[in-house]
């Protein structure tokens, strides 16, 4: 029997362990619910992160199109606001809100006092181009996206995709030129100027005059070509036209091209691995016996995979801006460039085809066709506040 002066002296330690558990329980409960909290902000925080960067991508593509793209004046002096009203729609469960506005030079930053607004990259153009004496004004960009308990707010620095050619001829080849068919260039500075021969046959005429000169200025590189500068640091940048779809913007075809020839904009026809100046110094080493510049033993002009890319006009259409193909095949369709046209090969080459092919030379083509879709300046950041509280 336990004596009575010990009756219960295991309750006090027992009911200190229960109070304890209790304690640690209720302890990791409230933890549990802080985690669950703190999750529960930050997954809904991602979220509304996620869906104002999906809005952003979306208001870029709707702004770089031509239903909703910047008025064109807004890209020339005196730099008026695009004056686009603020645009609300809904993404699933995403009630989405877009601002668009010119960023004001109000500390010089493009280094020009006269400005009023902040010019992007005035160090890349050609001397009588509008974008040295000026450039590309900077556009801001806020959307918001607000649902599912979250908000988040975006704003983008963003400036078009710009490169600058300089294309005094309607048509400029890297090498010998032959049109045989009906097809007419007409320009003033010629019309075609080559680094060889030019020869026009069976209805082919230049309006404008021709100039053969074995010294052309014309860099194997394209994209010293196109005078890449701000926005656009290399070819692998541009986007491979759609199938089937009309070329519009700067766009770079890997391979030969033969779709639909109606857009606007910039093609690039070029196998990245084809070097003009290798390929035709290949060509006379070993059908001519004739060593020149550029010869590497290590290049064959006969090597499949460094094939120039050829423009094949099958499908025909009008274009506006500029084209720039390794070379170019067959003119089975009706075809009209406003703007101008390179052919990069120094290997003689020859375009035949009975349909009527047009090619004139406008500089004001060649200066819009320059300017690609709109892209970050850097990375967008997110903001505390909302588009329309926003600093």
């Amino acid at each position: 029997m336990i004596p009575a002066g010990e009756r219960g002296s295991a309750l006090v330690p027992a009911v200190s362990v229960l109070c304890v558990i209790t304690a640690l329980a209720l302890m990791g409960v409230m933890a549990g619910g802080a985690d669950l909290v703190l999750s529960t902000r930050l997954s809904r925080s991602r979220a509304a992160f996620y869906a104002a960067e999906s809005a952003l991508e979306a208001t870029l593509a709707e702004l770089s199109g031509t239903a909703g793209a910047l008025p064109e004046e807004s890209f020339h002096a005196p730099w008026p606001a695009p004056g686009l009203p603020v645009r609300r729609w809904r993404d699933g469960a995403w009630s989405c809100e877009r601002s668009v506005a010119l960023v004001p030079d109000h500390r010089d930053a493009d280094g020009d006092p006269a400005t009023p607004v902040v010019l992007f990259d005035r160090s890349f153009g050609y001397p009588d181009s509008p974008r040295e004496r000026g450039g590309y004004p900077v556009m801001q960009v806020l959307v918001s996206a607000t649902g599912g308990g979250g908000a988040q707010a975006i704003a983008a620095e963003v400036a078009p995709v710009t490169c600058a050619p300089r294309l005094d001829a309607a048509w400029t080849a890297a090498g010998p030129l032959a049109r045989a068919g009906d097809g007419i260039v007409r320009g003033s500075a010629p019309a075609v100027a080559s680094r060889g021969a030019i020869a026009l046959s069976g209805g082919a005429a230049a309006e404008g005059g021709t100039a053969m000169d074995p010294a052309l200025a014309l860099s194997d590189d394209v994209l010293t070509l196109l005078a890449a500068g701000g926005t656009l640091t290399g070819l692998e940048d541009l986007p491979e036209p759609a199938p089937g779809a009309q070329p519009r913007g700067i766009l770079w075809s890997r391979g030969s091209y033969a779709g639909p020839l109606t857009g606007e904009g910039m093609l690039v026809v070029h196998n990245p691995a084809f070097d003009p100046l290798r390929h035709e110094a290949s060509r006379r080493a070993i059908e001519e016996g004739v060593i020149v510049e550029g010869y590497d033993p290590a290049y064959s002009h006969l090597d499949p995979a460094r094939q120039p890319a050829r423009l094949e006009v099958m499908v025909g259409g009008a274009f506006r801006g500029v084209i720039v193909a390794d070379t170019v095949g067959v003119c089975t369709a009706g075809f009209s460039l406003t703007g101008a046209f390179v052919t990069l090969s120094r290997s003689p080459q020859t375009v035949t085809g009975d349909a009527p092919l047009r090619v004139t030379h406008a500089p004001e083509a060649i200066r819009r066709a320059g300017r690609g879709p709109l892209r970050h300046l850097v990375a967008f950041r997110p903001l505390p506040a909302t588009p329309r509280s926003a600093p």
